[in-house]
């Protein structure tokens, strides 16, 4: 009987670790799609001057 209790507390402990992980996981995840949603709003787009050759931000 103590080894079936063993590994029923190991099995568990599998089960409670392995939501752990995908919790961090998703967290992690959701924090960089935040940052990259964040930061595509910010980029500007760049046209090159055809005088001095230097690429400056686009007017609209």
């Amino acid at each position: 009987m103590p080894p079936l209790v063993v590994w029923l507390i190991g099995a568990a402990g599998a089960v409670i670790g392995a939501k752990l992980w995908s919790m961090a996981e998703k967290k992690a995840n959701d924090d960089l799609e935040r940052a990259r949603v964040a930061e595509e709003s910010e980029v500007r787009k760049l046209e090159r001057d055809p005088v001095s050759g230097t690429y400056r931000p686009r007017k609209s």
